[in-house]
Parts: structure tokens; C-alpha cells; sequence
């Protein structure tokens, strides 16, 4: 992998992949498209018609029947079409010349669409550790697509906020360097590394009462992409980063990592900002 800057489809408030080409041309950008288009027949065709530099990311293409992707689902429905739209996300990646695919680390539980990023109703009867085994189980089967693709798999850290805590009761995975270590002795493979959404470990952090130094630097020789984003520490709102932002002397690390920039509804100039700030830490 080489330093690649991107800039996530979340950033074009809703523009459609024919406009956002344009100002990718203009400024001479990169696109991760992720999960801001709603479903139609041409979405794919039009995304891989644009010419610009681009990857997808987790729930692009939207598929038309609607689904929460779940890799640790005990349903065996959800479970086999999140697995099938891993492989089929790599193989888009891998015919746009893309490094990788990532899709976000599984649940315990099986949420509504309309809770993720708010607070989810679940009940108390899951088993993590059986969890667990689906999730790994279903990203080694995942990792057997990759074997014929110039394509890596990657896993995003989930976020756990303070309102989706029971108690001590986390039912989101990979939200701590435990789970994330857990999850990279148990699959050994050059094509599989963590996508850190900085956001998400921020928050996390903050509900887990964690050190944010001390976890990131136990997974730090996993992470092979980073997501770029700022908040609060309570609640995941994609918001810009500065030059105070928590991850600003690490970037040091990562000079050949691919980067995103993850902030919503911003304009031309502040993208090229946000783009400016991670470069100055390279400097």
C-alpha cells in the first residue's frame, strides 16, 4: 500500500456520484463511497463508470433488499448476505485497482437500520463468545475470496457509546484492543488488517474508560487504513478534524497508509483543509 488520501461520500451532503466526480476532477481527489446512497439499478454501473480514483466501503452498493450487515449474526440469513457482500465489495475493490475492502466488526446482536448510530434496544440473552466464533468464522471464509484478488479485507473497530451499555455489558465487538487482538491471533493473514475509525476509538475509549494512548498503541502494528474524524468523546458525529485532534502525532506512523477523511457536509474548501491538516503531520 501506498499514501493515499481520500475523501468519504458523506463529505457531498447527499450529491449524487455524477457531481461528486466533478469536484473529485477539479480538486484532483480521491473517493471512498460508503453508506450515503440509497439503493437504485444503475448506482454500481455509475460508480464504476466515474472516472476518478475510488473505493468502496462497507455498505456501498446498498443492496435493494435492505439488511443490517452482521458478520457475528446467529442468523444464518443475515450472517451468509453479509458475507456475500464482503466478497462482492472486494470484488468492485478489486476491479476499481482499490487496496482493500472493509466492513465494520460484527454485533452480538441484530439491530434495526434505523438504531445504528443511535441508541439500540436489545435484550440480555446473547452469548459473546459464541459471537465471537460466527464473526471470526465468517471473516476466514471472507479471506478465501481474497486468495485471487490483488485485494485485502480489512475489519473497522465498532463504536460503543455510553447509551448502548448495559451495565458493563458491551454487545458490539471490536470496540477495545482486547477484542481487536483476540480477533488478529485468531486469523494470521497477510491480506487482513484493522481500518481504525479514529472517531469511533475515541468514543470508545470514553465509554470503556480506557486510555486512548495506552489501546491504540497494543493494536497499532494492525492498523493498515485509517478513517479521519473528530467528536466529542460521547457520541460519533463525524465531525472535522484540527490540529488538536487526539491522532495528529501518530500520523508519523502511517506515511504509507491509506487515509479517509471521514467528516460530514463540507465544502469544497474545508475539504482541501481537512486534506492540509493530515499533510502538515507529515511534514
Amino acid at each position: 500500500m501506498k499514501n493515499q488520501i481520500y475523501v468519504s461520500s458523506l463529505a457531498f451532503a447527499g450529491k449524487s456520484i455524477t457531481d461528486i466526480s466533478k469536484i473529485a476532477k477539479k480538486y484532483n481527489l480521491a473517493v471512498e463511497f460508503t453508506s450515503s446512497f440509497k439503493y437504485s439499478a444503475e448506482l454500481k454501473e455509475n460508480f464504476l463508470k466515474a472516472n476518478i480514483k475510488k473505493s468502496i466501503h462497507n455498505y456501498f452498493p446498498p443492496p435493494e433488499s435492505r439488511f443490517v450487515l452482521n458478520l457475528a449474526s446467529e442468523n444464518e440469513v443475515i450472517r451468509k448476505k453479509s458475507i456475500d457482500h464482503c466478497i462482492e465489495g472486494l470484488k468492485i475493490s478489486s476491479d476499481v485497482n482499490s487496496d482493500f475492502f472493509a466492513a465494520h466488526a460484527g454485533f452480538c446482536i441484530d439491530p434495526k437500520s434505523y438504531e445504528l448510530g443511535n441508541r439500540i434496544n436489545y435484550k440480555l440473552d446473547f452469548n459473546k463468545e459464541n459471537n465471537k466464533l460466527i464473526f471470526i468464522d465468517s471473516v476466514r471464509e471472507i479471506l478465501k475470496s481474497t486468495e485471487s484478488l490483488n485485494t485485502m479485507f480489512f475489519i473497522e473497530n465498532n463504536v460503543i457509546s455510553m447509551e448502548n451499555m448495559d451495565g458493563d455489558i458491551n454487545p458490539l465487538l471490536c470496540c477495545d484492543s482486547s477484542e481487536i487482538i483476540w480477533l488478529f491471533n485468531g486469523i494470521k493473514d497477510p491480506k487482513f488488517g484493522i481500518l481504525l475509525d479514529t472517531a469511533h476509538f475515541k468514543v470508545s475509549c470514553k465509554t470503556l474508560n480506557n486510555n486512548i494512548d495506552d489501546e491504540f498503541n497494543k493494536i497499532r502494528p494492525y492498523v493498515k487504513a485509517i478513517h479521519h474524524s473528530d467528536n466529542d468523546g460521547y457520541i460519533d458525529n463525524n465531525m472535522p478534524i484540527s490540529e488538536n485532534y487526539w491522532f495528529i502525532n501518530y500520523l508519523k506512523y502511517f506515511k504509507n497508509a491509506t487515509h479517509v477523511i471521514e467528516v460530514k457536509n463540507l465544502d469544497e474548501t474545508e475539504i482541501i483543509e481537512q486534506i492540509n491538516i493530515l499533510k502538515k503531520a507529515w511534514i
